[in-house]
């Protein structure tokens, strides 16, 4: 890949070395037990830690979508599986209530951009939203985002508000104004595609929060969104809420994005989850730089990795130097299962 930089992308030796981590994992266990993720007890979560070796989920199964239509059983396992893994349970429910408090008010995040395209939401939301009330969350306790309306009348979930707040926030890099939803709940359940973006590279966690949560996104693009991304996210309002990041990858856009197109679209099959959102976005854009590799342009030549110029994802390294994350794949467990 290209010119080493200050914080480099992994050499090619590193990520052999990843690969081989991660298919060690591919039976379903963790490459090493889990870290202890909170530091308050399941009652009263604390602020997210970031240990140094941070620990990402991933589930995959060639089953669980045929075109856009997604096998909701396999679904409900891959998610149980990711949460239990990640934070070291043994339920899903056991998972939710060691990162969420039973007063919580969950913004449930998701990603209207390529939705359609997609096709992948109203089914992912349904499962997702299920395992949440499972827990003993109440319907009108959760706030989904950037879902179809259908998901409101199934469940009776609280609708988010559509204003912003008045004040103006410095969040050092620039100011605007933020969503009014984030004055609505105490907790912030991240659920971004997996997509390439022609601007910062990759959109993932991290991309999902930043321009989704302020007024004037487009102003905050230049220098492919970076340090834009992380400075906002790093806000407390932001941070302080964000509690997991699940990732749905069941299909994902491996070029052109942030659109989804029939040629661009990878029947990925896959479910990530982590806590920081800097490790989850660096083990999300190794996957589609696999896949670029994998899928062939027209003229039949692979596609360049998207960090081969580290600066088109500089907001990544950008972010974790905010301390919101880990940016080195090295540095990154991964356990995978087959479904």
């Amino acid at each position: 890949m290209g010119e080493p930089h200050s914080q480099p992308a992994p050499s090619e030796l590193s990520r052999r070395a990843f690969l081989a981590g991660t298919t060690a994992a591919a039976a379903g266990l963790a490459v090493a037990g889990p870290e202890r993720l909170w530091a308050g007890p399941a009652s009263q979560p604390a602020a997210t830690t970031h240990p140094s070796t941070p620990l990402v989920v991933q589930a995959r199964s060639e089953y669980v979508i045929e075109g856009r239509t997604v096998q909701k059983t396999i679904l409900g396992e891959m998610l149980d599986w990711c949460l239990s893994t990640l934070t070291g349970t043994a339920t899903a429910a056991d998972a939710w209530k060691s990162v969420l408090r039973p007063d919580d008010v969950i913004a449930v995040k998701f990603n209207q951009s390529a939705a359609m395209g997609l096709g992948t939401t109203p089914a992912f939301a349904q499962i997702l939203i299920e395992s949440l009330i499972h827990a003993g969350w109440k319907p009108e306790q959760l706030v989904p985002i950037e879902v179809p309306d259908t998901i409101h009348q199934a469940f009776g979930t609280t609708r988010p508000s559509t204003d912003w707040q008045e004040e103006e926030v410095d969040f050092g890099s620039g100011r605007d104004q933020l969503a009014g939803v984030l004055k609505q709940v105490t907790a912030i359940v991240n659920v971004p595609f997996m997509k390439t973006h022609n601007i910062a590279g990759l959109t993932a966690s991290l991309k999902n929060l930043s321009h989704a949560l302020v007024k004037h996104p487009a102003r905050f693009h230049d220098n492919h969104c970076c340090p834009y991304i992380g400075d906002i996210v790093a806000l407390p309002q932001i941070r302080d809420r964000l509690r997991i990041n699940i990732v749905n990858a069941l299909r994902s856009v491996f070029d052109g994005g942030p659109d989804a197109t029939d040629d661009s679209t990878w029947q990925s099959g896959m479910v990530l989850a982590g806590i920081d959102p800097v490790a989850v976005d660096t083990v999300c854009l190794e996957r589609l730089n696999r896949e670029r590799k994998t899928n062939r342009t027209r003229n039949f030549k692979p596609l360049p990795y998207i960090d081969e110029d580290r600066r088109v994802v500089a907001y990544l390294d950008a972010a974790s130097r905010k301390g919101l994350g880990c940016s080195q794949l090295h540095s990154i467990r991964v356990a995978e299962r087959l479904f």
